[in-house]
């Protein structure tokens, strides 16, 4: 078992800029996912035809259904990762403001789709966003420890 780590009476040190690339980087796409572009009745004419041939004869319901949970497993996704590239980059000793970033840029991300045209803002998937954030850390802490 590793040696507890000391308090320091020193603020953590700001990170470099070069640790936020891949954090913009990824909300710059988790941004563009946001865009009409990506409506579900945009992705629909790729999720559903793949769905019907991985599985034949699938009810026209059930596909309704398999396209929302892919939509949503992709927003639970989306922020677990936002998270770990927080915690493995530049907020490496802050996971809980790290997790504060994340259901903040949600509660952004949300707020921008009123503004898109096709899309809908929802406090459900703030929430969403925010399990696969917290669901990340319990990764990143269980990890830790194994490792």
């Amino acid at each position: 078992m590793p040696p507890a780590k000391a308090l320091s009476a020193e603020p953590p040190q700001l990170a470099p800029l070069g640790e936020w690339i891949p954090v913009i980087l990824w909300g710059g796409l988790i941004f563009t996912l946001s865009t009409a572009t990506f409506s579900a009745a945009n992705t629909s004419k790729v999720i559903d035809p793949l769905l019907r041939w991985m599985i034949p004869g699938i009810s026209a319901a059930s596909v309704d259904v398999c396209h929302m949970l892919v939509r949503k497993a992709a927003h639970f996704t989306e922020y677990g990762i936002l998270f770990w590239l927080l915690v493995r980059g530049p907020m490496a000793q802050r996971p809980w403001l790290a997790f504060m970033l994340c259901v903040v840029y949600a509660l952004t991300d949300e707020g921008h789709q009123v503004f898109v045209p096709g899309r809908t803002a929802s406090l459900y998937d703030v929430a969403l966003d925010s399990t696969g954030a917290l669901f990340s850390h319990f990764l990143t802490t269980a990890i830790g420890e194994i490792v």
